[in-house]
This record gives C-alpha cells, sequence and structure tokens, in this order.
C-alpha cells in the first residue's frame, strides 16, 4: 500500500500483539465471520411505532425504522463495530452508514438497488426514520442511481466488468482507490441490513461481502407471535422477531461483542430511548425498566 490511511478510515496503531496478527491469520471476512442469533420481543417497538403513528394520523413509522435507528445508536455506543480490515490492517471508518436493499417493486423480475444512508453523531429516531424514507424514495424511483449508472455502462463495454473490478481491488489494496467511489459504493458500509421480514422469510445466515469494507451484516426474521409470561403472572401473546448477525471477529473480541447485543436487546426492549437526542444510552438502559414479559414457549 502507498498510504498509512484510506479515503474512507484511519488505520488503527494501538493494538496488542494478538489483535494485530488476526489479520494475517484470517485473511479473509468469511475466513473471519462468527455469527449469533438472537430472539428479540418486537412488541415494545411496534406499540412505540403505533403509538407515533397515532399522533401523525398516518402509518409514517414502521418497525424497520426502529431497527435502523437501533443498529445507529449502537454504532455510536460502541465504536469498534465501526471498524474493518483491509490487507493486513485494522482502519477505523471515518463515517457511520448502513446499506440495504430495494425492490423497486414487489415482484419477482422487478429491479433491486441498494440504498446506503450516512448518519451524525446525536440521531434520533426522528432523523433516522426521515433519512431512510427519503433513501428508500429514491432507490424506487425510474432515476439510476450513480451506480446503476455505472454498471449499465460497464456492461456496454466487452470485459468491462472485469477490468473495472481488478482495477478497482488493485487501487483498494493500495489505499488509494477514489474516495467518491467508495463514499457511493454500498458495500463500503459499517452494517448491511436484509429485511426479510418483508417477504415472510425465516433469517439465513449470510456471508460477509470480500468485496467493500462491511464487517457486520444483519438480517430480520419473519415476524412470530409466541406466548409470553407477564410479571403480573398473566400469559399474553407477543411477537418476536430472530435476527442473524455476522461479524467479522477481527475488528473486535467476545466480550465486546457480547455487550454490542446486550446493547442491541435492550434498546429493542425500551425503544423510546431513540426518541430522545441524548445518545448516551448506557446509563439510561441501566435504569430503564426491564421488559414486562418473558417467552414461555419457543
Amino acid at each position: 500500500m502507498i498510504f498509512v490511511d484510506r479515503p474512507d478510515g484511519k488505520r488503527v496503531k494501538k493494538l496488542n500483539p494478538f489483535q494485530k496478527i488476526l489479520p494475517y491469520v484470517m485473511r479473509g471476512r468469511n475466513e473471519a465471520a462468527v455469527y449469533f442469533s438472537m430472539d428479540i420481543d418486537i412488541e415494545p417497538a411496534l406499540r412505540m411505532v403505533r403509538d407515533l403513528n397515532n399522533v401523525q394520523g398516518e402509518k409514517k413509522f414502521g418497525l424497520f425504522h426502529v431497527v435502523i435507528a437501533a443498529i445507529v445508536r449502537v454504532l455510536e455506543e460502541k465504536p469498534l463495530m465501526n471498524r474493518f480490515v483491509m490487507g493486513r490492517h485494522i482502519y477505523e471508518r471515518n463515517y457511520r452508514s448502513i446499506s440495504f436493499i430495494v425492490k423497486k417493486q414487489l415482484t419477482e423480475d422487478a429491479r433491486e438497488t441498494d440504498a446506503k444512508i450516512f448518519f451524525d453523531e446525536g440521531e434520533n429516531f426522528f432523523t433516522v426514520a426521515q433519512k431512510v424514507d427519503e433513501a428508500i424514495a429514491q432507490a424506487q424511483s425510474e432515476e439510476l442511481s450513480p451506480d446503476e449508472k455505472e454498471m449499465y455502462f460497464l456492461a456496454s463495454i466487452p470485459g468491462g466488468y472485469r477490468i473495472a473490478t481488478a482495477v478497482f481491488r488493485l487501487l483498494d489494496r493500495l489505499n488509494i482507490a477514489p474516495g467518491g467511489m467508495i463514499k457511493s459504493d454500498p458495500l463500503y458500509t459499517s452494517v448491511y441490513v436484509a429485511n426479510l421480514a418483508s417477504l415472510n422469510l425465516d433469517a439465513p445466515f449470510h456471508h460477509l461481502y470480500e468485496w467493500g469494507s462491511a464487517s457486520v451484516f444483519v438480517v430480520m426474521g419473519r415476524v412470530e407471535r409466541r406466548k409470553v409470561q407477564k410479571k403480573d403472572g398473566t400469559e399474553a401473546l407477543h411477537r418476536w422477531m430472530n435476527f442473524k448477525i455476522t461479524v467479522d471477529e477481527r475488528i473486535g473480541e467476545g466480550l465486546y461483542f457480547a455487550r454490542v447485543l446486550e446493547l442491541f436487546k435492550r434498546i429493542m426492549a425500551n425503544p423510546t430511548v431513540l426518541l430522545e437526542k441524548d445518545v448516551r444510552q448506557e446509563e439510561v438502559l441501566q435504569s430503564a425498566p426491564q421488559p414486562d414479559a418473558v417467552p414461555v414457549v419457543f
């Protein structure tokens, strides 16, 4: 590589020897991938969006908004999750972003495109939801995105894909890939999210892309109802969702990942914390009420 730092991140220098050697031992993201499965009671999130929609007088917010807002908060609280490995070095990404696929229409032959959203420090639920809606609207429009225009152009050139990807990989390896191309590429992102709940499908464990720099992949599975026991001893039916999460283990370590997952789970159990601008959620969640129900059947 020519430069130590990259257009999208700075090399992390203060690492212990074990962390430094990991990219040499595990060269690819899928070789370093670890997989987590989480079942989360989404009733509090659905209750919050229902109340917000009642105030708005229209169905403006949904579960997807809550999940994206929760991930944004976790990224801010747990910055190691925004690291990535390129070559044999670990980098701190200099932006926060989330990418996901958008179907132009809900039909088998409808074209798919990617949305990539950038988030600032201190985002709350409302600003996140607005950015998500704007990105979806843009993706579903007939206007081609810059990436789509590039792909159509390359498709018109014999060997265009092979030449372009080979050149870009070389520039990326040397840390001199154009910053504008990295910024627009949805696979150079903090977290990639797949919402399979919208298709009523179970969540699979997803691979990490070797192209790009995404170290985290989150899959949302279908919603199902489960019987839970409330604190007063009565039973109720709550809606639950299974999340499958894939992480490049070279960016952190087991205890850190465990606390990341716990933070995400606690935010989803108390999603009203997302309505505040204050992003320091650790202390708030410590004193937040615990969920009033636990599952009795799975």
